[in-house]
């Protein structure tokens, strides 16, 4: 597909965009079919460029999309599973789109019917709290004090949260519904590891740990939906926006080695293209795949989210039956 043409034809095209574009990663960018006749790291690379390809025609000529992110992620698509005692939520923190195909293997694998593939929105900005927050309505918190709260507890909503692949827990068998939550991968990406295009692959082989130890885990006769908190973007050679030191210095300056930053008060706001600004939280995110240089081990990280860009914002939601 020529994305100077077709997909430029298809952005300017009056009308909402986002499902076109989640349908476009889902069945072209990140299929079962790229992912079994490449290798890991080319599967990432080819994936990751011809996403940047994209998203720099949305940068410069239909960043509205970026304003159809934002008001998605207003939505909670959660509330269903977690009111329905025979539903489980597994939410592997910081997995993407990419890993859908090595999801759906390890699914028949398992022997577990994929009844729904498809897409969610993140909270904006892509991080983790953000999302605890509007999904689950109990404010701000670490996903590690999820299975304490009372909140979950009146919901007659059970929560067991994961902080390695390997961590195991009994799943007691009640009318409860299911709240997994697994740390995995978004650990990974403060690892030394995560300055290479490898970590991807090593990622690949550490998630069928985490299945074993939660979705094989729920006892049958649930519907299981796999979703994520955010995704994340590669920063591989080929991947990222073309800024000069110049356009870049003042995002360094500001955001640091973040992608997004919460103004604190009478802090003078940035006024910059690959900006943009979340008045009602005072947030300002790097829009697309713009990368910072900051000094330090951050400026050379490989993986990174909390901005505004579709492989950050734009989340796995799958639907299992046990």
């Amino acid at each position: 597909m020529n994305l100077s043409s077709e997909i430029f034809n298809r952005l300017i095209t009056p009308g909402p965009r986002l499902p076109w574009l989640s349908e476009w990663l889902l069945n072209d960018m990140w299929s079962k079919e790229e992912y079994s006749k490449k290798s890991p790291s080319d599967y990432l690379k080819d994936g990751e460029a011809k996403v940047n390809e994209l998203e720099q025609i949305i940068s410069s000529a239909s960043s509205g999309i970026y304003d159809e992110i934002v008001s998605e992620s207003r939505k909670n698509k959660l509330d269903e599973f977690l009111n329905s005692p025979d539903k489980a939520v597994v939410i592997f923190d910081g997995l993407s789109l990419r890993e859908i195909p090595i999801l759906l293997s390890l699914s028949e694998k398992s022997k577990i019917k994929a009844v729904e593939i498809s897409t969610a929105i993140s909270a904006i900005p892509s991080e983790t709290i953000d999302f605890v927050e509007l999904a689950l309505n109990i404010g701000k918190i670490s996903p590690s004090q999820l299975p304490s709260r009372k909140e979950l507890k009146d919901r007659n909503v059970r929560a067991y949260y994961y902080d390695s692949p390997a961590q195991k827990y009994k799943i007691e068998e009640e009318q409860k519904a299911l709240l997994l939550w697994s740390s995995f991968p978004d650990q990974t990406y403060n690892d030394s590891g995560a300055r290479f295009i490898q970590h991807f692959e090593n990622n690949r082989i550490l998630l069928e740990e985490a299945w074993k130890n939660t979705v094989q885990q729920i006892p049958a006769g649930r519907k299981v939906l796999i979703t994520s908190d955010h995704g994340y973007i590669f920063f591989g050679a080929g991947c990222a926006f073309t800024r000069s030191q110049e356009d870049v210095h003042p995002l360094n300056q500001f955001f640091g080695g973040e992608r997004f930053v919460v103004l604190k008060e009478n802090e003078t706001p940035l006024q910059h293209p690959d900006v943009y600004y979340l008045p009602e939280r005072r947030t300002y995110l790097i829009k697309g795949r713009v990368q910072t240089h900051p000094p330090g081990q951050s400026g050379a990280k490989l993986y990174k989210h909390g901005g505004l860009s579709l492989m950050e914002c734009i989340v796995p939601w799958i639907i299992l039956e046990k």
